[in-house]
């Protein structure tokens, strides 16, 4: 009897231990790449240093995106008088100037005609120019620019104003558009030939367009290569910042993002400076363009992408990746977590999702769309704004430097409330400040308070927008937003040309459509705190046309919200019910 008890004891610790095992493996076969990060350090001493090394290039990012304001800048010109001869009337260049000259007018002057060239007297001269009896002309002789401000820039060597002023707007649109084009390329492309590739393509082409920009013979060339280089540094800049994100943990991603954001900031800032002291806009585009080739060192620092390579089944790089980010941190790495994280679901594809997943149902399209708009909005009234500076009073150097300044404060105050407050109220107040504030700019010059808005909305409404989209089409979902954003940089130039038809109106629309957003906002979920949609049904299913994924407990511990099972394509119940761990924003 004795050895009966002994041997049904062994059999249950045996089995049990069985059961034990088979619960460890299946926890282990079911990690995500978050628990994984969690276990080797979220913000350890790894992502700190690459952290710092994309902060680095976003400063480069910043001078090429918003460069134009001094490669472009108009100065104040008026029609060069070298074909008229003006001892003949007994005056000096600035008599003539005054003379010939009309006040605020920049591409006529009053025609030297036979009647003027035999007037022999400077007051009769004056008498007909004052009558406003002497007949204007176009400027025979081309123009003379003004070098107080600016030495040279494209406007005044390639001639860009008068008749040929359409180049000014469509020299800005061009590199927005470029920009388009790299968000759409540069994407497709990464996720094919994986990350780290695709960010050295863009900075040798940034190094290359920029340098064939500088030594442009004429305004085409420029254009040309200006438009590629929109596009390599923009697809760069996207790639290293999903690098950053997907190597940090959860946690730490909304303040890796908006410190990416600040130091954005601090090349606008940086920027100006640089422009004060090289005034010739070749110098310019040479000077923001050659650290360029620093950034090419990156290729022995920047690891692929953990996501693509356990996508793509190549473990072994993976898996020495892992090891050198759990050596930095001073961590050990698990033997089997390489073979587990190959089996998360989440990395594979179950199902091809296009852009009209986006759309295919009532919710997901008041959700998509009203995101998409919002993007569109937020990047138009920022770079607007942005470009704006040099038809501001005063010293344009100072000006920009303010304007990128400002920005500042505004990440960090977003840092200090998105979690506590959420999402949606900060997009919704810091929108309607900035339309507030346009509206008075349109009256009153200043851009400080309405940069300070967007540039808060903007950065929030980024963080929203990726964990409102199911983590199905969360990748088609950004990219359509991103393209929205570069739409609204396209027209940002165009809506400033509206200054011809009235000065104010810029801003009235900027505080307009800011308006417009913030009011589309209220029906945007919150996000913050609540588990990540996966699936669309998780969407679909809510308790309402804008609900995203309602947390089964609200913040206030109120009775939990049910959400109704239904049972996916590929026969898994998707209750929105994903982990505390697997939040992310990528």
């Amino acid at each position: 009897m004795n050895s009966r008890y002994r041997y049904a004891v062994a059999v249950t610790v045996v089995s049990l231990c069985c059961r034990l095992l088979d619960i460890t493996r299946l926890r282990v076969d079911v990690m995500h790449l978050d628990d994984a990060l969690k276990m080797l350090g979220e913000f350890g001493w790894y992502q700190r240093v690459h952290l710092l090394l994309v902060c680095g290039f976003a400063i480069l990012c910043a001078w090429h995106g918003l460069n134009m304001v001094f490669l472009g800048a108009v100065p104040h010109f008026h029609c060069s008088l070298s074909d008229v001869n003006a001892t003949w009337y007994g005056v000096n260049q600035s008599q003539l100037k005054d003379l010939l000259i009309p006040e605020g007018e920049g591409c006529k002057r009053y025609s030297v005609n036979s009647s003027l060239h035999r007037l022999t007297s400077v007051q009769w001269v004056n008498a007909d120019v004052t009558n406003g009896t002497a007949a204007q002309e176009a400027c025979p002789a081309g123009y003379v620019f003004s070098t107080d401000e600016y030495d040279s820039t494209i406007t005044s060597e390639f001639k860009l104003v008068c008749t040929k002023k359409f180049l000014q707007s469509i020299s800005k649109c061009v590199f927005f558009a470029g920009r388009f084009l790299g968000a759409a390329v540069f994407g497709q492309l990464s996720d094919r030939f994986g990350r780290r590739p695709m960010f050295f393509v863009g900075v040798a082409m940034m190094m290359l367009t920029g340098g064939v920009a500088a030594a442009a013979p004429n305004v085409f060339v420029f254009l040309s290569m200006y438009l590629l280089q929109g596009a390599a540094s923009t697809g760069a800049f996207v790639i290293s910042y999903i690098l950053i994100m997907e190597l940090v943990g959860p946690k730490y991603r909304v303040f890796a993002g908006f410190v990416i954001l600040i130091f954005c900031s601090l090349g606008y800032v940086s920027l100006a400076g640089i422009a004060y002291f090289i005034r010739n806009w070749r110098y310019l585009e040479l000077a923001i363009t050659a650290p360029s080739l620093l950034f090419l060192f990156y290729w022995w620092l920047l690891p692929e992408s953990l996501r693509w390579l356990l996508s793509h089944d190549k473990t072994e790089e993976a898996r020495r990746v892992l090891q050198t980010v759990a050596r930095r941190n001073g961590k050990a790495l698990p033997e089997d977590v390489v073979k587990s994280l190959q089996d998360d679901p989440n990395l594979k594809a179950t199902r091809t999702y296009t852009v009209l997943d986006c759309v295919r149902t009532r919710r997901m399209a008041c959700l998509s769309l009203n995101v998409w708009f919002n993007w569109l909005v937020n990047s138009l009234v920022y770079y607007g704004l942005s470009l704006n500076t040099e038809n501001l009073a005063g010293s344009p150097y100072l000006n920009f430097c303010l304007v990128g300044a400002v920005e500042i404060p505004a990440y960090a105050l977003c840092i200090l409330i998105v979690n506590r407050v959420g999402r949606r109220k900060p997009l919704i107040v810091t929108m309607v400040v900035s339309g507030v504030a346009s509206v008075v700019a349109g009256l009153i010059p200043t851009t400080s308070s309405t940069k300070f808005g967007i540039s808060a909305s903007y950065g929030t409404i980024y963080l929203a927008s990726a964990e409102i989209f199911p983590t199905v089409v969360r990748n088609i979902g950004m990219g359509v937003s991103s393209m929205s954003a570069r739409i609204g940089d396209i027209l940002a130039p165009l809506i400033l040309e509206s200054t011809n038809i009235a000065p104010f109106l810029p801003m009235m629309l900027f505080g307009g459509l800011s308006m417009l957003g913030a009011a589309l906002a209220f029906l945007l979920p919150e996000t913050s705190g609540r588990p990540l949609p996966q699936f669309l049904e998780d969407v679909d299913y809510g308790n309402n046309c804008m609900a995203c994924c309602k947390s089964r407990t609200t913040s206030k511990g109120n009775d939990s919200l049910s959400i109704p099972r239904k049972e996916n394509e590929l026969g898994v119940f998707s209750i929105c019910s994903l982990p505390e761990q697997d939040k992310t924003v990528v």
